[in-house]
């Protein structure tokens, strides 16, 4: 019968510990991916990027020079004029014009990129096509962000329009030319994206109820658990193993994606900045399972967590006695310590949800220490009868 016990306690950890790594996932896309002020307030920083902004340059940069066509110009000029050798001048000097060209293109490109107007057009342009992501995770392709084998692109027309008046006005008049033009720019590839966009369908209808799930099987397997305590332990073990797996997987897939796009360092700093809430959702969770581990070892009958308790409870005690009997607060203490450590502890909890960072984790750890602490003291003071039979 403990063997079966035992057995079931486990099945429902694993479970509860893979279902803890999905309701962060789920929690993500929901409320960043498709959320437009969350998205917009990741995204914007990147304008200022310097990847991001090199990126954006070479890519607006070329466009312009393969519409403009500089060489076919000059070869175009060659043929115009009734001169000896003209063909033969264009040869030799075409490329060096070229070569000229572009990089004064990319010059005055570059700096459009890095101005104030650039952050604006960037930050607009990803506010209005925050639907659009939305209907890209949904399967849903659009005019300004669509998904082609597994490519997420974006369109940067919007950018070389802004760019057009600046090359004018530098002196590169043919930019005027240039027609209004999609610009394709991959950000991103991935190779599930089909199976991402199934699985953000699914997430969006079991958000809610996917950590009330891991909490309830959490606490079913520590009832069925024999022993409690270690069901805790065996439990808060499993999910630090899914979260840590999960952190290495998204480790894997940075490089994965780095290096299918045109510029790594780019895509690396996007993958970096829209994946930066969820990472740091599943580090805290982990180092609060950590921390709770460390807790649970020291509730245990270990003769260190023995140890530990007992020179615990003596400095309690020499701190007690110093302070002398309060009955009022102590019986308050033994009545209701119960309901006070609850709320406590989903305050905490909210605390922690509403700023998930490792910093919070351990400084709500600690705050959980004191309270703890502080309660332990107060149904540990003497009372007054104590006082009267030591007398």
């Amino acid at each position: 019968m403990r063997f079966l016990r035992w057995t079931g306690a486990v099945v429902l950890l694993v479970v509860a510990a893979v279902l803890v790594g999905a309701s962060l996932t789920a929690r993500f896309a929901e409320s960043e991916l498709l959320d437009t002020d969350a998205y917009v307030a990741t995204v914007a920083p990147l304008a200022s990027d310097p990847a991001v902004q090199a990126a954006v340059t070479d890519r607006v940069t070329d466009e312009v020079v393969r519409r403009l066509d500089v060489p076919g110009l000059v070869q175009q000029l060659a043929d115009s004029v009734d001169v000896r050798g003209a063909d033969a001048i264009a040869n030799l000097a075409g490329p060096a014009i070229a070569s000229w060209f572009t990089d004064q293109v990319h010059r005055i490109v570059g700096k459009v990129v890095a101005s104030p107007q650039f952050e604006t057009i960037w930050t607009d342009a990803n506010r209005v096509a925050h639907q659009q992501l939305a209907n890209l995770l949904t399967d849903t392709d659009t005019d300004l962000v669509t998904s082609q084998n597994g490519d997420v692109v974006i369109d940067l027309g919007t950018v070389l329009a802004a760019v057009q008046g600046t090359l004018v006005s530098n002196g590169v008049g043919l930019a005027a030319k240039i027609p209004p033009v999609s610009i394709p720019y991959t950000v991103a590839h991935i190779d599930r994206l089909p199976q991402i966009q199934q699985s953000v369908s699914a997430f969006k209808k079991i958000t809610a109820i996917l950590p009330i799930v891991a909490l309830l099987l959490l606490g079913l397997a520590v009832w069925l658990a024999p022993n409690h305590r270690r069901g805790l332990v065996v439990g808060l073990c499993c999910t630090l193993v899914v979260l840590v797996l999960m952190l290495g997987a998204f480790r894997y897939a940075r490089g994965e994606v780095a290096g299918k796009v045109a510029n790594p360092q780019a895509g690396e700093v996007v993958y970096n900045s829209v994946l930066a809430v969820l990472i740091a959702a599943v580090q805290t969770v982990a180092v609060v399972a950590l921390l709770g581990i460390v807790w649970a070892l020291l509730a245990g009958p270990s003769r260190p967590a023995t140890a530990f308790r007992r020179n615990v409870n003596r400095l309690l005690d020499a701190v007690g006695g110093a302070i002398g009997p309060q009955e009022t607060l102590r019986g308050l203490v033994d009545r209701w310590h119960t309901p006070i450590a609850l709320v406590l502890a989903f305050g905490m909890i909210w605390w922690l949800l509403r700023a998930p960072s490792i910093s919070t984790a351990f400084l709500v750890t600690g705050i959980a220490a004191l309270v703890t602490a502080a309660l332990t003291l107060i149904m540990r003071l003497p009372r007054g009868t104590d006082l009267a039979v030591t007398e």
